[in-house]
């Protein structure tokens, strides 16, 4: 199982993808369907479920500020 910290451009995703690969994080910046989101097209960070609290916190710790965060 996965979950996607969803963003609302491509480069705050490779923003928080780059933070999450400094944090030795694996993560994978993915397009979200419009369907699945809050507010419609969008662009995610998918990560392993294990991962979710080490994502928060590096997130957190890098001001890094996600839509919300959903399970894929």
């Amino acid at each position: 199982m996965r979950y996607i910290a969803v963003f609302p451009t491509l480069t705050l995703a490779q923003k928080a993808a780059r933070v999450l690969k400094n944090e030795q994080i694996a993560a994978d910046v993915i397009k979200v369907d419009s369907t699945r989101t809050r507010r419609g097209c969008s662009w995610g960070v998918a990560f392993d479920e294990s991962k979710l609290f080490g994502v928060r916190m590096a997130f957190s710790n890098n001001s890094v500020a996600e839509r919300e965060i959903i399970k894929e």
